[in-house]
């Protein structure tokens, strides 16, 4: 493994939890350190921070505070 790939792995610690469950993955980034950001997407689709999670996640909490204040009118 090299040192950029072991830097990315130690300063995100979504993706460190996302590989202790899956810790198959582990074996291939050491194989392959290129793999980094296939993996990094897969946490982020398992994990809902992709944009359009972030996205609707803001919409949610929009229409949240709009309820909210109807029901204090």
């Amino acid at each position: 493994m090299n040192f950029k790939t072991q830097y990315i792995l130690d300063n995100t610690p979504f993706l460190k939890k996302y590989l202790r469950y899956h810790s198959n993955y582990y074996k291939s980034i050491i194989r392959n350190p290129n793999l980094v950001n296939e993996i990094i997407d897969l946490m982020k689709k398992e994990y809902h921070l992709t944009l359009p999670d972030k996205l609707d996640k803001i919409r949610r909490n929009i229409s949240m505070m709009n309820e909210f204040m109807d029901v204090l009118k």
